[in-house]
């Protein structure tokens, strides 16, 4: 059964390709509001997350680092969350709760991606918040350099960036040594700025 049976199965197809593709964390996705989301241009506004905080219940506040950040959205999923949205005013919750229509709560999502998963062949043991990471996976393997998945994923620096996803980027030693190799003949700019001198010509005037 594959991410899209998943979801259906789920019955959070939408939300779920957020966390997927948009690389949100799961309180950032509950408190997507519809005016968050520009479908046009392909982007969702992140500024805002939903927390438990014990005794009190469900808070909305800033996002975990205390920021915004404007992530881009793939071509299906706008067409998705465009029917979403159909006839939603802008203050309405993109993803509200079937329950009460308020916010989504981390612990029913976890229980049901849970034993959502158990039930899949291949699923076992992924947790919601695992596709938040495959979201840096796919950015990564799309070529996406570091800065773009920290902005992506809402880091504070791209060092945090590295350390937990460095390993996914791949090792350009070899294409370094090659691009180093294409311009030998060259040592840089002339002294006008105009152009390239051949290494001969720099040579003669040390």
């Amino acid at each position: 059964m594959g991410h899209q049976q998943l979801d259906q199965f789920l019955g959070w197809h939408e939300v779920l390709a957020v966390l997927r593709y948009c690389g949100l964390r799961f309180g950032e996705a509950t408190a997507l509001r519809v005016a968050n989301l520009d479908l046009k241009a392909r982007r969702i506004r992140v500024s805002r997350s939903v927390t438990y905080v014990r005794k009190i219940g469900l808070v909305e506040g800033e996002t975990k680092n205390h920021s915004s950040r404007t992530v881009p959205v793939p071509m299906f999923l706008a067409r998705l969350l465009d029917t979403e949205i159909a006839d939603k005013d802008g203050s309405a919750l993109v993803f509200p709760s079937a329950r009460n229509g308020g916010f989504l709560t981390l612990a029913q999502a976890r229980y049901t991606f849970q034993k959502a998963t158990a039930a899949v062949d291949g699923c076992g043991g992924v947790r919601l918040h695992d596709l938040r990471h495959t979201c840096a996976s796919l950015a990564i393997s799309a070529g996406a350099n570091v800065k773009v998945v920290q902005r992506l994923l809402g880091h504070k620096t791209a060092v945090l960036t590295l350390d937990r996803y460095g390993h996914l980027f791949p090792d350009d030693l070899d294409a370094v040594a090659s691009a180093f190799d294409a311009r030998s003949n060259y040592c840089g700019r002339s002294a006008d700025g105009q152009g390239v001198q051949p290494v001969g010509v720099a040579r003669n005037m040390l």
